[in-house]
């Protein structure tokens, strides 16, 4: 099972009211205990790879505090077992330290390191398309710890806070068959759920039924919600559905997807994994979603 899915972390604290600070400097540090990562273009700072597992090259206490007073974009992340974690953007790669994107890191990390890192690629994602006011074109800053930006002209004072996409993401199924598609930019042979962005004034379930309509002309019923997903890549929360379709004929929209059709749970479990046929990778939700109607009896 990936470790996004329903990622949960019971001592991982996001510690809001800390917010109310608005500056790290405002913070007192003093004598707590205090981690730090950097970021650069987008990947985190990394240490050596042990026994399959990486570590997050995570700075402590005063060299942390040391850092956290610099000029660039700092974000509080939040609170492990009394220990307060931030994250730094910086603008060069000048160490010997080395960096990697979440993708990769994803099935190397444990459990506490994952829900930070993935709190932090989001926020900072939105920081970097966020430089400017969206009411009077003038540059924004930082406020709240990292948690939302202030338009830096006095009279405007227009406030913004990070955004989150939500997808649905559906198997469909069939008597013993699931819908599966691909888009042509995909990996050779990678097949996929169907899934799609909510849009304004529809129910999540009301999505489900769209998107699914929209790509293949098949209407649904007995649609039923499962779980949910963290998914910063940049910046979605993907909500997953299992359906059934009232007929398994398939009207393709060719602008959607390059192909849809009906897989077996037969065919599914001896996948053969390769240019021809392949799932998607394991942390993701479709994965699960698949998974878990194979095991059904």
């Amino acid at each position: 099972m990936s470790k996004y899915i329903l990622q949960k972390y019971s001592n991982f604290d996001r510690a809001s009211l800390l917010r109310e600070y608005n500056n790290v400097d405002n913070l007192e540090l003093k004598n707590k205990k205090v981690r730090l990562v950097e970021v650069w273009d987008g990947k985190f700072s990394i240490s050596k790879e042990f026994r399959k597992r990486v570590t997050v090259n995570w700075i402590r206490d005063n060299k942390a505090i040391k850092l956290l007073k610099t000029p660039d974009l700092k974000v509080f992340i939040g609170i492990i077992n009394n220990t307060y974690y931030f994250v730094r953007a910086i603008n060069s790669n000048g160490t010997k330290e080395e960096y990697y994107d979440l993708r990769t890191l994803n099935p190397l990390l444990k459990k506490s390191d994952l829900a930070l890192l993935t709190t932090a690629k989001g926020l900072l994602y939105w920081h970097k398309n966020n430089n400017f006011c969206s009411l009077c074109g003038n540059p924004s800053y930082a406020d709240n710890l990292g948690h939302s930006r202030k338009c830096s002209k006095s009279t405007c004072g227009n406030r913004i806070f990070p955004r989150l996409d939500p997808a649905v993401i559906m198997l469909v199924t069939y008597n013993n068959k699931c819908l599966l598609g691909r888009q042509q930019n995909w990996p050779k042979g990678m097949h996929s759920t169907l899934a799609g962005f909510v849009e304004h004034g529809e129910t999540l379930e009301q999505a489900v039924e769209r998107e699914t309509q929209e790509e293949t002309g098949i209407k649904l019923k007995n649609i039923t919600y499962k779980y949910s997903q963290p998914w910063p890549f940049p910046s979605s929360l993907m909500l997953g559905y299992i359906a059934e379709a009232n007929k398994d004929e398939i009207k393709l929209n060719y602008s959607e997807l390059e192909t849809a059709k009906w897989f077996t749970k037969e065919f599914l479990k001896a996948s053969p994994e390769n240019d021809l046929f392949r799932l998607p990778g394991k942390m993701s939700i479709a994965r699960r979603l698949i998974e878990e109607w194979i095991s059904e009896n």
